[in-house]
Protein backbone atom coordinates (compact mmCIF):
# COMPACT_ATOMS: atom_id res chain seq x y z
CA UNK A 1 0.00 0.00 0.00
CA UNK A 2 1.28 3.44 -0.95
CA UNK A 3 0.57 6.01 1.75
CA UNK A 4 -0.28 9.56 0.77
CA UNK A 5 2.18 11.90 2.45
CA UNK A 6 1.11 15.50 2.84
CA UNK A 7 3.78 18.08 3.53
CA UNK A 8 2.43 20.75 5.84
CA UNK A 9 2.59 24.29 4.52
CA UNK A 10 5.12 26.50 6.32
CA UNK A 11 3.72 28.54 9.16
CA UNK A 12 5.09 31.73 7.64
CA UNK A 13 4.43 33.29 4.24
CA UNK A 14 7.70 33.20 2.29
CA UNK A 15 8.72 36.16 0.16
CA UNK A 16 8.80 35.69 -3.58
CA UNK A 17 11.88 36.53 -5.57
CA UNK A 18 11.38 40.26 -6.10
CA UNK A 19 13.27 40.13 -9.39
CA UNK A 20 10.63 37.84 -10.88
CA UNK A 21 8.42 39.63 -13.34
CA UNK A 22 5.11 38.00 -12.43
CA UNK A 23 3.26 36.12 -9.71
CA UNK A 24 0.19 33.86 -9.61
CA UNK A 25 -3.27 35.08 -8.66
CA UNK A 26 -4.84 34.06 -5.37
CA UNK A 27 -7.84 31.76 -5.51
CA UNK A 28 -10.28 34.63 -4.96
CA UNK A 29 -8.52 36.80 -7.54
CA UNK A 30 -8.60 33.97 -10.05
CA UNK A 31 -12.38 33.57 -9.73
CA UNK A 32 -12.97 37.32 -10.00
CA UNK A 33 -10.63 37.65 -12.99
CA UNK A 34 -12.67 35.03 -14.81
CA UNK A 35 -15.84 37.06 -14.30
CA UNK A 36 -14.02 40.05 -15.77
CA UNK A 37 -13.12 37.97 -18.83
CA UNK A 38 -16.76 36.99 -19.25
CA UNK A 39 -18.00 40.57 -18.85
CA UNK A 40 -15.17 42.90 -19.86
CA UNK A 41 -15.41 46.65 -19.65
CA UNK A 42 -17.92 46.91 -16.78
CA UNK A 43 -17.68 48.61 -13.37
CA UNK A 44 -19.00 45.57 -11.52
CA UNK A 45 -15.96 45.24 -9.29
CA UNK A 46 -15.04 48.90 -8.88
CA UNK A 47 -14.75 50.07 -5.26
CA UNK A 48 -15.21 53.83 -4.93
CA UNK A 49 -15.18 56.18 -1.97
CA UNK A 50 -15.70 59.92 -2.37
CA UNK A 51 -14.51 62.19 0.42
CA UNK A 52 -15.89 65.70 0.88
CA UNK A 53 -13.07 67.99 2.00
CA UNK A 54 -13.92 71.33 3.55
CA UNK A 55 -11.13 73.77 4.40
CA UNK A 56 -7.78 74.92 2.97
CA UNK A 57 -6.58 71.90 0.99
CA UNK A 58 -2.89 71.70 0.00
CA UNK A 59 -3.18 69.89 -3.37
CA UNK A 60 0.57 69.23 -3.94
CA UNK A 61 0.79 67.85 -0.41
CA UNK A 62 -2.18 65.56 -1.06
CA UNK A 63 -0.66 64.36 -4.33
CA UNK A 64 2.62 63.61 -2.57
CA UNK A 65 0.76 61.69 0.16
CA UNK A 66 -1.01 59.52 -2.40
CA UNK A 67 2.31 58.80 -4.13
CA UNK A 68 3.79 57.67 -0.79
CA UNK A 69 0.97 55.21 -0.14
CA UNK A 70 1.17 53.80 -3.69
CA UNK A 71 4.93 53.34 -3.37
CA UNK A 72 4.48 51.40 -0.13
CA UNK A 73 1.84 48.94 -1.38
CA UNK A 74 2.65 46.76 -4.38
CA UNK A 75 -1.01 45.83 -4.88
CA UNK A 76 -1.77 49.42 -5.91
CA UNK A 77 0.75 49.04 -8.75
CA UNK A 78 -0.43 45.61 -9.91
CA UNK A 79 -1.90 44.68 -13.29
CA UNK A 80 -3.15 41.34 -14.65
CA UNK A 81 -2.12 39.55 -17.83
CA UNK A 82 -3.79 36.62 -19.57
CA UNK A 83 -1.93 33.34 -19.73
CA UNK A 84 -0.79 32.43 -23.27
CA UNK A 85 0.55 28.89 -22.73
CA UNK A 86 -1.03 25.85 -21.02
CA UNK A 87 -2.59 25.87 -18.47
CA UNK A 88 -3.35 29.49 -19.52
CA UNK A 89 -3.27 30.83 -15.98
CA UNK A 90 -3.26 34.63 -15.69
CA UNK A 91 -0.47 36.32 -13.75
CA UNK A 92 -0.12 39.56 -11.83
CA UNK A 93 2.67 42.01 -12.51
CA UNK A 94 3.91 44.74 -10.19
CA UNK A 95 4.85 48.02 -11.84
CA UNK A 96 6.84 51.04 -10.78
CA UNK A 97 5.30 53.63 -8.44
CA UNK A 98 3.16 56.01 -10.44
CA UNK A 99 0.33 58.02 -8.91
CA UNK A 100 -1.71 60.80 -10.47
CA UNK A 101 -4.19 63.28 -9.03
CA UNK A 102 -5.97 65.16 -11.83
CA UNK A 103 -7.78 68.27 -10.59
CA UNK A 104 -11.11 69.03 -12.28
CA UNK A 105 -13.33 72.08 -11.77
CA UNK A 106 -17.00 71.27 -11.26
CA UNK A 107 -19.11 72.36 -14.20
CA UNK A 108 -22.60 72.47 -12.73
CA UNK A 109 -25.80 74.07 -13.90
CA UNK A 110 -26.66 77.15 -11.86
CA UNK A 111 -29.95 75.52 -10.86
CA UNK A 112 -28.30 72.31 -9.63
CA UNK A 113 -27.28 71.74 -6.03
CA UNK A 114 -23.48 71.79 -5.82
CA UNK A 115 -23.19 68.65 -3.69
CA UNK A 116 -25.59 66.74 -5.95
CA UNK A 117 -23.68 67.87 -9.04
CA UNK A 118 -20.37 66.82 -7.49
CA UNK A 119 -21.71 63.36 -6.62
CA UNK A 120 -23.13 63.00 -10.14
CA UNK A 121 -19.64 63.58 -11.58
CA UNK A 122 -18.08 61.28 -8.99
CA UNK A 123 -20.55 58.50 -9.87
CA UNK A 124 -19.62 58.80 -13.53
CA UNK A 125 -15.97 58.38 -12.54
CA UNK A 126 -16.86 55.41 -10.33
CA UNK A 127 -18.51 53.68 -13.28
CA UNK A 128 -15.53 53.98 -15.61
CA UNK A 129 -14.10 50.48 -16.24
CA UNK A 130 -10.47 49.57 -15.70
CA UNK A 131 -8.05 48.05 -18.20
CA UNK A 132 -6.76 45.12 -16.14
CA UNK A 133 -3.68 44.59 -18.31
CA UNK A 134 -2.55 48.18 -18.80
CA UNK A 135 -3.70 49.63 -15.47
CA UNK A 136 -3.35 51.38 -13.18
CA UNK A 137 -6.11 49.81 -11.10
CA UNK A 138 -6.20 52.77 -8.70
CA UNK A 139 -7.67 56.11 -9.77
CA UNK A 140 -7.52 59.23 -7.62
CA UNK A 141 -9.19 62.44 -8.83
CA UNK A 142 -9.96 65.74 -7.17
CA UNK A 143 -13.09 67.72 -7.97
CA UNK A 144 -13.13 71.42 -7.09
CA UNK A 145 -16.68 72.28 -5.98
CA UNK A 146 -15.98 75.78 -4.70
CA UNK A 147 -13.67 77.81 -2.47
CA UNK A 148 -12.26 75.40 0.10
CA UNK A 149 -14.70 72.71 -1.07
CA UNK A 150 -13.30 69.63 -2.78
CA UNK A 151 -14.34 66.06 -3.48
CA UNK A 152 -11.57 63.45 -3.47
CA UNK A 153 -12.69 60.40 -5.47
CA UNK A 154 -10.72 57.18 -4.93
CA UNK A 155 -11.56 54.14 -7.07
CA UNK A 156 -9.83 50.77 -6.87
CA UNK A 157 -10.55 47.52 -8.67
CA UNK A 158 -11.51 44.76 -6.25
CA UNK A 159 -8.73 42.57 -7.66
CA UNK A 160 -6.32 44.73 -5.64
CA UNK A 161 -8.45 45.81 -2.70
CA UNK A 162 -11.13 45.04 -0.13
CA UNK A 163 -12.91 46.83 2.73
CA UNK A 164 -9.98 46.76 5.23
CA UNK A 165 -7.67 47.88 2.40
CA UNK A 166 -9.68 51.08 2.06
CA UNK A 167 -9.19 51.73 5.76
CA UNK A 168 -5.44 51.11 5.43
CA UNK A 169 -5.28 53.43 2.42
CA UNK A 170 -7.03 56.35 4.07
CA UNK A 171 -5.23 55.81 7.38
CA UNK A 172 -1.82 56.00 5.72
CA UNK A 173 -2.97 58.86 3.51
CA UNK A 174 -3.75 60.87 6.66
CA UNK A 175 -0.32 60.07 8.11
CA UNK A 176 1.47 61.09 4.93
CA UNK A 177 -0.55 64.31 4.54
CA UNK A 178 0.25 65.22 8.14
CA UNK A 179 3.97 64.69 7.47
CA UNK A 180 4.35 61.82 9.91
CA UNK A 181 7.42 59.57 9.50
CA UNK A 182 7.06 56.98 6.75
CA UNK A 183 6.38 53.44 7.87
CA UNK A 184 8.65 50.58 6.88
CA UNK A 185 7.53 48.60 3.86
CA UNK A 186 5.30 45.64 4.73
CA UNK A 187 7.26 42.45 5.30
CA UNK A 188 4.67 40.53 3.27
CA UNK A 189 3.35 41.68 -0.09
CA UNK A 190 0.01 40.58 -1.42
CA UNK A 191 1.82 38.71 -4.21
CA UNK A 192 3.68 36.71 -1.54
CA UNK A 193 0.38 35.78 0.07
CA UNK A 194 -1.20 34.83 -3.28
CA UNK A 195 1.68 32.50 -4.20
CA UNK A 196 1.67 30.93 -0.73
CA UNK A 197 -2.09 30.44 -0.80
CA UNK A 198 -2.11 28.87 -4.28
CA UNK A 199 0.74 26.50 -3.33
CA UNK A 200 -1.26 25.02 -0.46
CA UNK A 201 -3.05 21.78 -1.40
CA UNK A 202 -6.82 21.75 -1.44
CA UNK A 203 -8.16 20.66 1.93
CA UNK A 204 -10.13 17.47 1.27
CA UNK A 205 -11.69 17.55 4.75
CA UNK A 206 -13.01 21.06 4.27
CA UNK A 207 -14.31 20.32 0.79
CA UNK A 208 -16.01 17.21 2.18
CA UNK A 209 -17.75 19.29 4.84
CA UNK A 210 -19.13 21.64 2.19
CA UNK A 211 -20.23 18.73 0.02
CA UNK A 212 -22.16 17.18 2.88
CA UNK A 213 -23.58 20.46 4.15
CA UNK A 214 -24.96 21.56 0.79
CA UNK A 215 -26.20 18.17 -0.37
CA UNK A 216 -29.72 18.59 -1.68
CA UNK A 217 -29.78 22.35 -1.15
CA UNK A 218 -31.18 24.25 -4.15
CA UNK A 219 -28.37 26.23 -5.76
CA UNK A 220 -30.70 28.43 -7.80
CA UNK A 221 -32.79 31.08 -5.99
CA UNK A 222 -35.84 31.58 -8.19
CA UNK A 223 -36.93 35.12 -7.41
CA UNK A 224 -40.02 36.50 -9.15
CA UNK A 225 -38.94 39.22 -11.56
CA UNK A 226 -40.42 41.90 -13.77
CA UNK A 227 -38.84 40.42 -16.89
CA UNK A 228 -37.98 36.92 -18.10
CA UNK A 229 -34.49 35.86 -17.16
CA UNK A 230 -32.13 36.22 -20.13
CA UNK A 231 -30.16 33.21 -21.31
CA UNK A 232 -26.98 35.01 -20.27
CA UNK A 233 -26.88 37.06 -17.06
CA UNK A 234 -25.68 40.52 -17.95
CA UNK A 235 -23.75 42.94 -15.74
CA UNK A 236 -26.14 45.89 -16.19
CA UNK A 237 -27.40 46.89 -12.78
CA UNK A 238 -28.97 49.58 -10.66
CA UNK A 239 -28.80 50.74 -7.06
CA UNK A 240 -31.53 51.64 -4.62
CA UNK A 241 -30.39 53.69 -1.60
CA UNK A 242 -32.37 53.59 1.62
CA UNK A 243 -31.77 54.70 5.20
CA UNK A 244 -32.52 52.39 8.11
CA UNK A 245 -33.13 54.95 10.82
CA UNK A 246 -32.11 54.60 14.45
CA UNK A 247 -35.76 53.87 15.29
CA UNK A 248 -35.36 50.66 13.26
CA UNK A 249 -31.75 49.73 13.94
CA UNK A 250 -31.58 50.69 17.62
CA UNK A 251 -34.03 47.94 18.70
CA UNK A 252 -32.36 45.52 16.26
CA UNK A 253 -28.94 46.11 17.82
CA UNK A 254 -30.39 45.65 21.31
CA UNK A 255 -32.07 42.39 20.28
CA UNK A 256 -28.78 41.11 18.88
CA UNK A 257 -27.17 41.70 22.27
CA UNK A 258 -30.06 39.97 24.05
CA UNK A 259 -29.85 36.94 21.75
CA UNK A 260 -26.05 36.92 21.98
CA UNK A 261 -25.65 37.07 18.23
CA UNK A 262 -23.82 39.67 16.17
CA UNK A 263 -25.74 42.45 14.39
CA UNK A 264 -24.36 40.96 11.15
CA UNK A 265 -26.16 37.69 11.93
CA UNK A 266 -29.43 39.36 12.90
CA UNK A 267 -29.71 41.46 9.73
CA UNK A 268 -28.53 38.53 7.58
CA UNK A 269 -31.28 36.38 9.10
CA UNK A 270 -33.89 39.01 8.24
CA UNK A 271 -32.53 39.29 4.68
CA UNK A 272 -32.55 35.52 4.15
CA UNK A 273 -36.12 35.32 5.51
CA UNK A 274 -37.08 38.08 3.08
CA UNK A 275 -35.51 36.12 0.18
CA UNK A 276 -37.24 32.91 1.27
CA UNK A 277 -40.59 34.72 1.21
CA UNK A 278 -39.97 36.06 -2.30
CA UNK A 279 -38.78 32.73 -3.72
CA UNK A 280 -41.31 30.56 -1.87
CA UNK A 281 -38.63 28.31 -0.45
CA UNK A 282 -37.29 27.51 3.01
CA UNK A 283 -33.60 26.86 2.30
CA UNK A 284 -31.69 29.90 1.08
CA UNK A 285 -28.02 30.28 0.21
CA UNK A 286 -26.68 33.79 0.71
CA UNK A 287 -23.16 34.78 -0.30
CA UNK A 288 -21.30 36.64 2.45
CA UNK A 289 -17.78 38.12 2.39
CA UNK A 290 -15.21 36.25 4.45
CA UNK A 291 -11.84 37.79 5.25
CA UNK A 292 -8.59 35.85 4.96
CA UNK A 293 -6.67 38.37 7.08
CA UNK A 294 -6.07 35.85 9.84
CA UNK A 295 -2.40 36.76 10.36
CA UNK A 296 -0.95 39.80 12.09
CA UNK A 297 1.44 40.51 9.21
CA UNK A 298 -1.50 40.94 6.82
CA UNK A 299 -3.44 43.51 8.84
CA UNK A 300 -1.72 46.54 7.27
CA UNK A 301 -1.35 45.16 3.73
CA UNK A 302 -3.52 46.43 0.89
CA UNK A 303 -4.87 43.61 -1.28
CA UNK A 304 -7.85 41.41 -2.07
CA UNK A 305 -7.97 39.18 1.00
CA UNK A 306 -11.72 38.58 0.92
CA UNK A 307 -13.68 35.74 -0.57
CA UNK A 308 -17.41 35.09 -0.78
CA UNK A 309 -18.87 31.90 0.67
CA UNK A 310 -22.45 30.61 0.84
CA UNK A 311 -24.28 30.62 4.17
CA UNK A 312 -27.23 28.24 4.39
CA UNK A 313 -30.27 29.70 6.16
CA UNK A 314 -33.05 27.21 6.90
CA UNK A 315 -35.95 29.63 7.13
CA UNK A 316 -38.69 27.13 7.98
CA UNK A 317 -41.96 28.92 8.53
CA UNK A 318 -42.62 27.36 11.94
CA UNK A 319 -39.31 28.54 13.39
CA UNK A 320 -39.12 31.70 15.43
CA UNK A 321 -36.93 34.55 14.27
CA UNK A 322 -34.90 34.30 17.49
CA UNK A 323 -34.26 30.58 16.95
CA UNK A 324 -33.29 31.20 13.32
CA UNK A 325 -30.83 33.92 14.38
CA UNK A 326 -29.06 31.49 16.72
CA UNK A 327 -28.99 28.87 13.98
CA UNK A 328 -27.49 31.32 11.49
CA UNK A 329 -24.81 32.33 14.00
CA UNK A 330 -23.83 28.68 14.40
CA UNK A 331 -23.84 28.23 10.63
CA UNK A 332 -21.64 31.26 10.12
CA UNK A 333 -19.12 29.97 12.67
CA UNK A 334 -18.96 26.69 10.72
CA UNK A 335 -18.43 28.59 7.47
CA UNK A 336 -15.54 30.49 9.06
CA UNK A 337 -14.05 27.19 10.21
CA UNK A 338 -14.10 25.84 6.65
CA UNK A 339 -13.27 29.07 4.83
CA UNK A 340 -10.10 27.86 3.09
CA UNK A 341 -12.30 26.50 0.29
CA UNK A 342 -12.93 29.17 -2.33
CA UNK A 343 -16.21 29.85 -4.09
CA UNK A 344 -14.55 28.77 -7.32
CA UNK A 345 -13.73 25.36 -5.84
CA UNK A 346 -17.27 25.02 -4.51
CA UNK A 347 -18.77 25.92 -7.87
CA UNK A 348 -16.63 23.33 -9.62
CA UNK A 349 -17.43 20.67 -7.04
CA UNK A 350 -21.08 21.33 -6.32
CA UNK A 351 -22.48 22.99 -9.42
CA UNK A 352 -21.34 20.97 -12.46
CA UNK A 353 -23.88 22.58 -14.78
CA UNK A 354 -22.69 25.91 -16.13
CA UNK A 355 -25.77 28.05 -16.63
CA UNK A 356 -24.80 31.49 -17.97
CA UNK A 357 -28.19 32.80 -16.83
CA UNK A 358 -27.35 32.44 -13.12
CA UNK A 359 -24.37 33.19 -10.94
CA UNK A 360 -22.97 29.87 -9.64
CA UNK A 361 -24.30 28.58 -6.30
CA UNK A 362 -25.66 31.86 -4.96
CA UNK A 363 -27.67 34.63 -6.59
CA UNK A 364 -27.93 36.92 -3.54
CA UNK A 365 -25.11 38.62 -1.62
CA UNK A 366 -25.08 40.31 1.79
CA UNK A 367 -22.65 42.64 3.57
CA UNK A 368 -23.02 44.43 6.89
CA UNK A 369 -20.63 46.68 8.79
CA UNK A 370 -21.22 48.34 12.14
CA UNK A 371 -18.92 51.20 11.16
CA UNK A 372 -18.82 53.52 8.11
CA UNK A 373 -16.93 52.14 5.13
CA UNK A 374 -14.02 54.47 5.98
CA UNK A 375 -13.43 57.30 8.45
CA UNK A 376 -11.13 59.65 6.52
CA UNK A 377 -9.19 62.47 8.13
CA UNK A 378 -6.81 65.04 6.69
CA UNK A 379 -5.01 67.54 8.89
CA UNK A 380 -6.74 70.94 8.97
CA UNK A 381 -9.77 69.72 6.98
CA UNK A 382 -13.25 68.41 7.67
CA UNK A 383 -13.51 65.09 5.80
CA UNK A 384 -16.74 63.17 5.20
CA UNK A 385 -16.88 59.87 3.28
CA UNK A 386 -19.56 59.03 0.73
CA UNK A 387 -19.90 55.45 -0.57
CA UNK A 388 -20.50 55.27 -4.34
CA UNK A 389 -21.51 51.73 -5.28
CA UNK A 390 -20.93 50.72 -8.90
CA UNK A 391 -23.92 50.32 -11.17
CA UNK A 392 -22.79 46.88 -12.33
CA UNK A 393 -24.58 43.87 -10.78
CA UNK A 394 -22.64 40.79 -9.67
CA UNK A 395 -25.76 38.78 -8.73
CA UNK A 396 -29.55 39.18 -8.82
CA UNK A 397 -29.71 41.01 -5.47
CA UNK A 398 -26.86 42.37 -3.36
CA UNK A 399 -27.70 44.01 -0.02
CA UNK A 400 -25.02 46.19 1.61
CA UNK A 401 -25.60 47.88 4.99
CA UNK A 402 -23.13 50.28 6.65
CA UNK A 403 -23.43 52.58 9.64
CA UNK A 404 -24.06 56.10 8.41
CA UNK A 405 -21.04 58.37 8.31
CA UNK A 406 -22.94 60.88 10.46
CA UNK A 407 -22.79 58.44 13.39
CA UNK A 408 -25.58 57.33 15.70
CA UNK A 409 -27.64 54.26 14.91
CA UNK A 410 -28.67 55.30 11.39
CA UNK A 411 -27.51 52.82 8.74
CA UNK A 412 -27.20 53.26 4.98
CA UNK A 413 -28.71 50.44 2.92
CA UNK A 414 -27.90 49.87 -0.76
CA UNK A 415 -29.72 47.21 -2.75
CA UNK A 416 -27.95 46.50 -6.05
CA UNK A 417 -29.95 44.54 -8.61
CA UNK A 418 -29.82 43.16 -12.11
CA UNK A 419 -31.56 45.69 -14.32
CA UNK A 420 -32.35 42.92 -16.82
CA UNK A 421 -34.66 41.38 -14.21
CA UNK A 422 -36.07 44.13 -12.01
CA UNK A 423 -37.55 47.58 -12.39
CA UNK A 424 -36.30 50.34 -10.08
CA UNK A 425 -39.79 50.74 -8.57
CA UNK A 426 -39.91 47.02 -7.77
CA UNK A 427 -36.60 47.17 -5.91
CA UNK A 428 -37.78 50.24 -3.98
CA UNK A 429 -40.79 48.20 -2.81
CA UNK A 430 -38.43 45.37 -1.88
CA UNK A 431 -36.36 47.67 0.32
CA UNK A 432 -39.46 49.01 2.03
CA UNK A 433 -40.79 45.50 2.66
CA UNK A 434 -37.42 44.36 4.02
CA UNK A 435 -37.57 47.18 6.57
CA UNK A 436 -41.13 46.22 7.57
CA UNK A 437 -40.08 42.59 7.99
CA UNK A 438 -37.05 43.57 10.10
CA UNK A 439 -39.15 45.78 12.37
CA UNK A 440 -41.79 43.05 12.85
CA UNK A 441 -39.19 40.34 13.52
CA UNK A 442 -37.40 42.47 16.10
CA UNK A 443 -40.67 43.44 17.79
CA UNK A 444 -41.75 39.78 18.24
CA UNK A 445 -38.66 37.56 17.90
CA UNK A 446 -40.42 34.57 19.49
CA UNK A 447 -43.23 34.54 16.93
CA UNK A 448 -43.06 32.06 14.03
CA UNK A 449 -41.64 33.34 10.76
CA UNK A 450 -44.92 32.67 8.99
CA UNK A 451 -46.45 35.53 11.00
CA UNK A 452 -44.06 38.12 9.53
CA UNK A 453 -45.42 40.61 6.96
CA UNK A 454 -46.07 39.10 3.55
CA UNK A 455 -44.26 40.40 0.47
CA UNK A 456 -47.49 40.47 -1.53
CA UNK A 457 -47.29 43.20 -4.10
CA UNK A 458 -43.52 43.61 -3.85
CA UNK A 459 -42.97 42.23 -7.33
CA UNK A 460 -45.63 42.97 -9.91
CA UNK A 461 -44.90 41.20 -13.21
CA UNK A 462 -45.19 43.47 -16.19
CA UNK A 463 -47.88 42.63 -18.70
CA UNK A 464 -46.45 41.38 -21.97
CA UNK A 465 -45.90 44.19 -24.41
CA UNK A 466 -46.13 44.07 -28.17
CA UNK A 467 -43.73 41.63 -29.69
CA UNK A 468 -40.60 43.27 -30.95
CA UNK A 469 -39.90 42.99 -34.62
CA UNK A 470 -37.62 40.06 -35.22
CA UNK A 471 -34.23 40.93 -36.70
CA UNK A 472 -33.65 39.96 -40.27
CA UNK A 473 -32.41 36.36 -40.29
CA UNK A 474 -28.86 35.71 -41.33
CA UNK A 475 -28.44 33.48 -44.38
CA UNK A 476 -28.47 29.82 -43.42
CA UNK A 477 -24.95 28.44 -43.26
CA UNK A 478 -23.84 26.22 -46.05
CA UNK A 479 -22.62 22.74 -45.21
CA UNK A 480 -19.13 23.57 -46.44
CA UNK A 481 -18.84 26.71 -44.26
CA UNK A 482 -20.03 24.83 -41.18
CA UNK A 483 -17.62 21.95 -41.84
CA UNK A 484 -14.80 24.44 -42.28
CA UNK A 485 -15.58 26.03 -38.91
CA UNK A 486 -15.74 22.60 -37.28
CA UNK A 487 -12.29 21.75 -38.64
CA UNK A 488 -10.87 25.04 -37.37
CA UNK A 489 -12.41 24.47 -33.93
CA UNK A 490 -11.09 20.91 -33.73
CA UNK A 491 -7.57 22.17 -34.40
CA UNK A 492 -7.91 24.96 -31.82
CA UNK A 493 -9.21 22.54 -29.18
CA UNK A 494 -6.35 20.13 -29.89
CA UNK A 495 -3.78 22.85 -29.34
CA UNK A 496 -5.36 24.25 -26.20
CA UNK A 497 -6.29 20.93 -24.58
CA UNK A 498 -3.15 19.10 -25.71
CA UNK A 499 -5.03 16.05 -26.95
CA UNK A 500 -6.04 14.60 -30.31
CA UNK A 501 -9.20 12.68 -29.42
CA UNK A 502 -11.62 15.53 -30.06
CA UNK A 503 -15.17 14.62 -31.08
CA UNK A 504 -17.69 17.05 -32.51
CA UNK A 505 -20.13 16.34 -29.67
CA UNK A 506 -17.60 16.28 -26.82
CA UNK A 507 -18.13 18.81 -24.05
CA UNK A 508 -15.11 21.09 -23.65
CA UNK A 509 -15.06 20.78 -19.86
CA UNK A 510 -15.42 16.98 -19.91
CA UNK A 511 -12.24 16.85 -21.99
CA UNK A 512 -10.34 18.56 -19.19
CA UNK A 513 -10.86 22.14 -20.30
CA UNK A 514 -10.81 24.94 -17.76
CA UNK A 515 -12.39 28.35 -17.86
CA UNK A 516 -9.03 29.97 -18.62
CA UNK A 517 -8.37 27.46 -21.38
CA UNK A 518 -11.74 28.47 -22.78
CA UNK A 519 -10.53 32.09 -22.79
CA UNK A 520 -7.57 30.95 -24.89
CA UNK A 521 -9.97 29.22 -27.28
CA UNK A 522 -11.94 32.45 -27.53
CA UNK A 523 -8.81 34.39 -28.47
CA UNK A 524 -7.76 31.85 -31.12
CA UNK A 525 -11.25 31.74 -32.67
CA UNK A 526 -11.12 35.46 -33.32
CA UNK A 527 -7.55 35.38 -34.61
CA UNK A 528 -7.95 32.41 -36.97
CA UNK A 529 -11.54 32.44 -38.16
CA UNK A 530 -12.36 36.14 -37.97
CA UNK A 531 -15.62 35.27 -36.23
CA UNK A 532 -16.67 37.59 -33.40
CA UNK A 533 -18.47 36.10 -30.42
CA UNK A 534 -18.52 36.63 -26.67
CA UNK A 535 -16.68 34.40 -24.25
CA UNK A 536 -20.02 33.69 -22.58
CA UNK A 537 -21.31 32.14 -25.82
CA UNK A 538 -18.61 29.47 -25.52
CA UNK A 539 -20.23 28.45 -22.24
CA UNK A 540 -23.63 28.34 -23.94
CA UNK A 541 -22.34 26.14 -26.76
CA UNK A 542 -19.68 23.88 -25.22
CA UNK A 543 -19.38 21.40 -28.11
CA UNK A 544 -17.75 21.90 -31.49
CA UNK A 545 -20.93 20.99 -33.35
CA UNK A 546 -23.17 23.51 -31.61
CA UNK A 547 -20.49 26.22 -31.48
CA UNK A 548 -19.82 25.91 -35.21
CA UNK A 549 -23.52 26.25 -35.96
CA UNK A 550 -23.70 29.28 -33.65
CA UNK A 551 -20.70 30.95 -35.29
CA UNK A 552 -22.14 30.23 -38.72
CA UNK A 553 -25.39 31.98 -37.75
CA UNK A 554 -27.67 28.96 -37.63
CA UNK A 555 -30.87 30.32 -35.99
CA UNK A 556 -31.76 26.86 -34.72
CA UNK A 557 -28.73 26.57 -32.49
CA UNK A 558 -29.69 25.81 -28.90
CA UNK A 559 -28.25 24.41 -25.75
CA UNK A 560 -30.37 21.29 -25.95
CA UNK A 561 -28.39 20.18 -28.96
CA UNK A 562 -25.24 20.20 -26.88
CA UNK A 563 -26.17 16.93 -25.13
CA UNK A 564 -23.85 14.24 -26.56
CA UNK A 565 -25.54 11.37 -28.36
CA UNK A 566 -23.31 8.77 -26.76
CA UNK A 567 -25.52 7.15 -24.12
CA UNK A 568 -22.74 6.22 -21.75
CA UNK A 569 -21.33 9.73 -21.69
CA UNK A 570 -24.80 11.23 -21.37
CA UNK A 571 -25.52 8.99 -18.39
CA UNK A 572 -22.22 10.02 -16.80
CA UNK A 573 -23.02 13.69 -17.21
CA UNK A 574 -26.50 13.22 -15.76
CA UNK A 575 -24.96 11.46 -12.80
CA UNK A 576 -22.65 14.44 -12.24
CA UNK A 577 -25.55 16.84 -12.45
CA UNK A 578 -27.70 14.87 -10.06
CA UNK A 579 -25.13 13.87 -7.48
CA UNK A 580 -26.42 16.49 -5.05
CA UNK A 581 -30.10 15.84 -5.62
CA UNK A 582 -30.46 13.07 -3.05
CA UNK A 583 -32.28 15.12 -0.46
CA UNK A 584 -31.70 14.73 3.23
CA UNK A 585 -34.76 14.20 5.39
CA UNK A 586 -36.78 17.36 5.87
CA UNK A 587 -35.26 19.18 2.88
CA UNK A 588 -36.32 20.19 -0.56
CA UNK A 589 -39.96 21.14 -0.29
CA UNK A 590 -41.00 24.74 -0.57
CA UNK A 591 -43.36 26.16 1.99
Amino acid sequence: MIEKITVAAPDHIPALDRSAGSAPLSGAQRALYLVELLHPGTPMYNITVAVRLEGPLDVPRLRSAITRVVARHDALRTTFVRGTVPPFEPVQRIGAPDAELPVVDLDADVTEDVDAAALRVAQSWADEPFDLERGPLLRTRLLVAGPERHLLVVTMHQLISDGPSLQVFFGELAEAYAGEPERAAPAVRFADYAAWQRARPADAEQLGWWRNRLAGVPTVLRLPADRPRPAVAGPRGGNHRHTLRAAVMGPALRLARDLRVTPFVLVLTAYATFLAQLAGTRDVLVGVPVSARDRAELESVIGFFATTLPVLVEAHRDRSFADLCRSVQSELLDVLTYRDVTMEQLAQELSPDRDPGHAPLVQAFFSFEQEPIVSPRLEGLRATAVDLPPTGAKVDLDLVVFRSAEGGDDFDLTLTYRADLFEAATVARMAAHFERLLVAAVAEPAAPIRSLPSPDGVVVPRPPGPAAAAPAPRPLPTTSSRIGLEQDLVQIWREVLGRDDIGLDDNFFDLGGTSFALAAVHTLIGARTGEETSLVSLLEFPTIATLARHLAGDPGTGQAAAEPPDRARAARLRDRRNRLQHLRPGRGSAE
